[in-house]
């Protein structure tokens, strides 16, 4: 038998009251999706312990069969396997976002997590200055994707946990930087980043454009090296992730996972639906599980964007879900679980810990008569499961 599980964060959401009280899933149309609960069984699980933030680097874990309160590591590290970093003795990885930030009258607040969708070209220039121009502190930048790239930094590692700026959006920085003398050199870097990003030509001719300036260097995803048990091992079943999130790539290389690049894959709301669709369809063909991974809903849910989170829901159920329900109606060898990754607030602009919901098909068991695939699932249906390990375990024991 193979497994193909589809995730797509943040597709669930909270109900808005300027929006007929409805949630962006529910004014969606999508009637692939409502097919798929038609003929399968639906559930819904916890992915995100209490204890741990609200985030994807938490939910991936879980769905991977992890216990994120185990294994949970510097999401840089991830990161850096994703890009086929080495690092060295003696360096820590940190991601580096380009963001921007707007004055208040006693603050800085975090504008905009992503810069305006900063592009590669213009991220590789402004990190190249970075690199030329900062001084005192040993460093390697390495592009990622737009705005969100690697460092790494010589010296150990910093303590705690940094926040990500999408956790951020609409609030001061300013206690969000950290005060502790084990984090002067990190505000010196920082410090003189925004120096160079504000001086720099490229900031200066997107501002009188009207554009928002990529003003400040936020380092997060610091943490512990991961050492995660292989996915192999523990299942008995080869796997691979098809993902534009270097975070959920770099989880599945360092579980002995195949995590190929596909072109087109950037994490956002305008991925490449097809190339993906096919990418896991193909990786399906090789191995016993395949991951298809969708994480645009959550970048429009954390800017507030309703209306495009609707149409972007619309867009999978035509490009993936149809499509996937049609080759699958045909086999008789693969089984599909459709999950949401994770919750996220559009009016909050926020991730949650909330139950999300998900779909079995085929279904060991008879199906649910229930008729739309939305947030009724989790408040109408059975006890959700505790966490991702034993969701995974029932769906790869044939039990859903």
């Amino acid at each position: 038998m193979k497994y193909l599980i589809v995730l797509c964060d943040s597709f669930t959401d909270q109900p808005i009251a300027e929006k007929d009280n409805q949630t962006p899933l529910q004014q969606a149309e999508t009637p692939n999706l409502d097919r798929l609960v038609q003929m399968g069984r639906s559930g819904s699980v916890h992915p995100i312990p209490e204890s741990m933030h609200a985030g994807a680097d938490v939910a991936y874990l879980a769905y991977l069969g992890l216990d994120p309160e185990k294994y949970y590591a510097s999401p840089a590290w991830f990161e850096a396997e994703a890009l086929n970093l080495a690092i060295e003795d003696g360096w820590a990885p940190l991601c580096c976002d380009l963001a921007a930030l707007q004055a208040s009258h006693n603050d800085m607040v975090m504008k905009d997590y992503t810069a305006g969708y900063l592009s590669d070209a213009s991220a590789r220039t402004l990190l190249a200055a970075l690199q030329e121009q900062i001084v005192d502190v040993d460093l390697r930048f390495h592009l990622g994707r737009g705005y969100h790239n690697l460092v790494e930094i010589k010296g150990p590692p910093f303590p705690g946990r940094l926040n990500p700026p999408n956790e951020l959006i609409g609030e001061g920085v300013r206690e969000y930087m950290p005060t502790q003398d084990d984090y002067k050199s990190l505000i010196f870097l920082i410090n003189q980043a925004q120096i160079i990003l504000h001086n720099h030509p490229l900031n200066k001719a997107r501002k009188a454009e009207g554009k928002d300036s990529a003003n400040t260097l936020w380092l997060w995803g610091n943490g512990d090296k991961p050492d995660l048990p292989g996915f192999s091992e523990r299942t008995g079943k080869s796997g691979a992730v098809v993902s534009g999130s270097l975070l959920f790539r770099g989880m599945a290389k360092l579980s002995g996972m195949d995590a190929p690049e596909v072109e087109g894959a950037n994490g956002l709301g305008n991925t490449s639906f097809t190339a993906k669709r096919e990418a896991a369809l193909e990786a399906l063909e090789k191995r016993d599980v395949a991951y298809l991974h969708f994480a645009g809903a959550e970048d429009l849910s954390l800017h507030g964007n309703f209306d495009e989170k609707v149409l972007m829901l619309e867009d999978f159920d035509q490009e993936v879900m149809g499509p996937l329900l049609d080759r699958l109606e045909s086999r008789k060898d693969v089984k599909m679980l459709f999950a949401v990754g994770h919750f996220s607030s559009v009016a909050l602009m926020k991730n949650g810990r909330d139950a999300v919901p998900f779909v079995a098909y085929p279904s060991a068991q008879s199906s649910d008569q229930l008729e739309k695939f939305d947030e009724d699932i989790v408040t109408s249906g059975p006890a959700p499961f505790k966490n991702g390990s034993d969701l995974l375990d029932a769906f790869f024991k044939d039990q859903l």
